[in-house]
């Protein structure tokens, strides 16, 4: 398992990325993946909560808990996914554990210190494109973020010399980002296609939500290349219960 020691070493929170050793095909079954995840992290299966990923820009956020300690669910309906989907998690509240899957996207950890909030969104090429990285930032604002004191993290994600893509892509990518930006995003190759800086994405994203650029961290781990990870493009599939399971807790 992988701490994200950015966060972890200077604030109040827990966040992590698991490796592949962490997973076995035990996990397909729901109990058994609960019970080693809570025998791992030492969190109660209760207190875990997953993103439905559908690729969207939809963002859900647990706002309070009842007195049962079942959490109490408060949907911010931005009306940018799939209907019931949403592919990034806002939590106000301690010990909520907040989940996303990944093999190959790029999870992004974000933490508010001076308000105790924390999120965590699944950010691949349709996700930024849906807005998932504002999104998130807009919902931690609702909750009292200003976004200048939002610190992030990026968590193990294919890197920019991997992820090759079409042109068509890079078409939808260009209504969304300018010339300059479109230049270092996408580096073309001889057969006519691009190799596309996920990473440089979500970073300009934050930047346009107000994030500092002092405040982002990278693990610099790319799951494509490391065998420790999870990912579609090296594999040509991948297996979701052996996938890269990141999380974010306030403590």
């Amino acid at each position: 398992m992988k701490t994200i020691s950015f966060l972890e070493n200077l604030f109040s929170v827990r966040a992590f990325s698991t490796e592949k050793e962490d997973t076995s095909d035990d996990w397909r079954d729901v109990a058994l993946r609960n019970a080693a995840l809570q025998s791992m992290l030492n969190v109660p299966v209760d207190r875990f909560f997953y993103a439905r990923e559908t690729h969207s820009g939809s963002v859900y956020a647990v706002t309070q808990e009842r007195p049962d300690g079942w959490m109490a669910r408060s949907e911010e309906h931005l009306h940018l996914g799939p209907e019931g989907g949403y592919d990034a998690l806002v939590t106000s509240v301690p010990g909520v554990l907040l989940c996303i899957w990944t093999a190959d996207c790029l999870p992004l950890f974000l933490f508010d210190p001076a308000h105790h909030i924390a999120a965590i969104a699944h950010c691949g090429w349709r996700g930024i494109s849906e807005n998932i990285v504002a999104n998130t930032i807009d919902v931690m604002k609702r909750l009292g973020t200003e976004p200048e004191q939002i610190v992030t993290a990026f968590g193990p994600c294919i890197c920019e010399n991997c992820y090759e893509v079409s042109e068509d892509l890079r078409f939808r990518y260009a209504e969304k980002f300018s010339p300059g930006e479109m230049e270092a995003l996408f580096v073309p190759k001889q057969n006519g296609k691009f190799l596309l800086n996920l990473k440089k994405a979500v970073e300009l994203e934050l930047l346009r939500s107000g994030v500092r650029r002092a405040s982002m961290a990278d693990t610099g781990i790319c799951s494509y290349e490391s065998a420790h990870y999870a990912s579609y493009r090296r594999g040509g599939h991948s297996d979701p219960f052996r996938q890269t399971l990141s999380g974010i807790m306030l403590c």
